[in-house]
């Protein structure tokens, strides 16, 4: 099931949280080109201010999937 994150002016309505892992928000790169650009600038201690389905969260850059073309994000501990 899809869920709409916002960061910033990007609604991203094709994120999906892990089942296995619901602090894990998967993001596809080739919907949100323009999202993707600034995430591949960022550090991994650079904190993402978002929404979850309207629910503030701050998420951190976990990793990009070349296999899949996705950023991983995850909300901090």
């Amino acid at each position: 099931m899809g869920h709409v994150v916002k960061i910033g002016r990007y609604e991203i309505v094709d994120a999906e949280l892990d089942v296995q892992n619901l602090d894990t928000v998967s993001i596809p790169c080739n919907t949100n080109p323009g999202l993707i650009t600034q995430l591949d600038g960022w550090d991994k201690e650079t904190s993402v201010p978002a929404w979850i389905d309207g629910k503030k969260v701050d998420l951190k850059l976990g990793h990009y999937d070349k296999e899949l073309d996705l950023w991983i994000l995850k909300k901090p501990a």
